[in-house]
């Protein structure tokens, strides 16, 4: 009975494993986005399953036995970094923590070896129980016939159908998905392009022609929303309540009624704001990005932070590693605070990015379930999340020498009961603001709004200001060049509405 048992086990275990490295997906099976939970869940274990049985079939050859170790071991492995991530750190894996793997040397990596006694045993059974079950299955049940063949291959085809799926059926997310069998094999994928991107801004090592002219502010916090259309704010003069926190600090804030966005996606638009790169420049001269925030924030001596509850994108995750400090972290945005409660502890002066995921399609998918509501309720429900959030952070740092920078990414236009990242001008119209804490000097703190159309690369010189640096007399934000998704920089005169 017990040998029955154990690729029953298996099978749990591998599952169990999954959902450690996704806990959202458990999170979800209780509200009402349940069977998405488990339609995730019964995927996977198909997969698993089929791979079960893929190498049954080539257990049956000795020289093709090798090959279905070394998947086993490396599908134990893949385990591992689960329960790993669970007992040591507390989280799901992410690619942050991919890069840090790929990033680590031996010594590093032998001080925190006794952390991982538990996840090693862990990964030694989960090894043991894969191979067992792949011998039962070849001695008892696995034959070489058709049915048996089409179950093995089903975990390879399988990926490929989500793909195609993902890219040309239904997207919800905006980028690409492809569920594996080796659920973090997408993370090393990622890491690995970005730490390319790494390599190349590295290289070219900026020289910042700056000169200080005053004491900065202490605390330079910077925080870039998702998504987030200034259109359905409150604050903005949105009809719904949506905004209340904000709203009550109005009057300590400089209000930029009619900010742009660079560009229409993130991956464009975040590191256009944060770095002196010109739309121009970005599709050939890639390395300028060296020319950014926090290599500045670095060479002037404010210690950098980022942190960030997205996942990894081009160019983004390349500047957020140039950062002394820097962590991804998983789930609701709110999870944010402690780190930055944790961040501002220290005397030095300090630059903070908090990258969260404000409204990010799905933005139902954004918010705890005493948050969600459906259709356009659920896309306002995440922007009173994200005040939410913003008010936490407010109520902390207000008797501190800080200054909050706020900005969305870009906005999204409305075409029916979608939310689109298309070349618009509606889907470039995002909040902008700068709050004050009580202890900033008078000579930073101007408050009011301002109603001429400035674009959002404006961050750069508004935080050389605030860093106490003397400001470039023109920048590119005067240009208002748009990089469209075509990567083709235009006028944004020239835009649709």
């Amino acid at each position: 009975m017990l040998k029955k048992t154990i690729p029953i086990l298996i099978i749990l275990l591998y599952l169990i494993g999954f959902l450690l490295s996704f806990p959202y997906i458990f999170q979800k099976l209780f509200d009402k986005e349940w069977f998405e939970s488990i339609q995730n869940i019964l995927e996977y274990g198909l997969m698993f399953c089929s791979f079960l049985v893929f190498n049954a079939l080539l257990f049956k050859n000795r020289y093709t036995a090798a090959i279905a170790v070394i998947l086993c071991l490396l599908l134990s492995v893949n385990f591992l970094i689960s329960v790993s991530c669970f007992f040591v750190y507390h989280s799901g894996f992410n690619v942050g923590m991919a890069i840090s793997i790929l990033e680590t040397n031996m010594n590093e990596a032998f001080s925190m070896s006794y952390m991982f006694i538990l996840p090693t045993v862990l990964f030694l059974i989960f090894f043991g129980m894969a191979l067992y079950s792949v011998n039962y299955l070849k001695n008892n049940i696995v034959t070489f016939n058709i049915k048996f063949i089409l179950i093995a291959v089903l975990w390879l085809v399988m990926p490929y159908t989500y793909y195609l799926k993902h890219r040309y059926i239904s997207n919800k997310g905006g980028g690409k998905m492809i569920k594996n069998v080796y659920y973090h094999l997408s993370d090393f994928t990622t890491a690995m392009k970005i730490q390319d991107d790494i390599n190349t801004i590295k290289k070219n090592v900026p020289v910042f022609n700056i000169k200080k002219i005053q004491p900065g502010i202490k605390n330079v916090i910077l925080i870039i929303g998702e998504s987030e259309r200034k259109q359905n704010m409150s604050l903005y003069g949105y009809g719904k309540k949506t905004t209340p926190y904000a709203d009550q600090q109005a009057e300590n804030m400089m209000i930029f009624e009619n900010a742009v966005s660079p560009a229409g996606i993130t991956n464009l638009s975040v590191p256009l704001m944060l770095s002196s790169i010109h739309p121009d420049e970005y599709k050939y001269h890639y390395d300028k990005l060296s020319y950014n925030v926090i290599n500045l924030a670095n060479q002037v001596g404010y210690n950098s932070f980022w942190l960030s509850t997205q996942a990894s994108a081009r160019g983004i995750t390349a500047l957020a590693s140039l950062s002394k400090n820097k962590k991804w972290i998983n789930g609701y945005d709110e999870v944010i605070i402690p780190e930055l409660k944790h961040a501002i502890r220290g005397k030095e002066e300090k630059f903070i990015v908090l990258h969260i995921m404000g409204s990010h399609p799905n933005p139902c998918n954004r918010l705890p379930s005493n948050w969600s509501s459906g259709g356009m309720n659920c896309y306002d429900s995440s922007v009173k999340y994200t005040d939410y959030v913003l008010g936490s952070i407010f109520d902390i740092l207000k008797n501190t020498n800080s200054v909050i920078i706020y900005v969305s990414d870009h906005g999204l236009k409305v075409q029916g009961d979608k939310l689109l990242h298309i070349d618009s001008k509606e889907s470039t119209q995002v909040p902008f603001f700068v709050w004050f804490g009580n202890k900033v000097s008078s000579s930073y703190k101007i408050t009011g709004r301002e109603t001429l159309l400035t674009q959002t690369t404006y961050i750069y010189p508004l935080i050389m200001k605030y860093m106490g640096l003397e400001p470039p007399a023109h920048y590119k934000s005067e240009e208002n060049k748009y990089l469209n998704l075509e990567m083709k920089s235009i006028n944004y005169n020239t835009l649709q509405k």
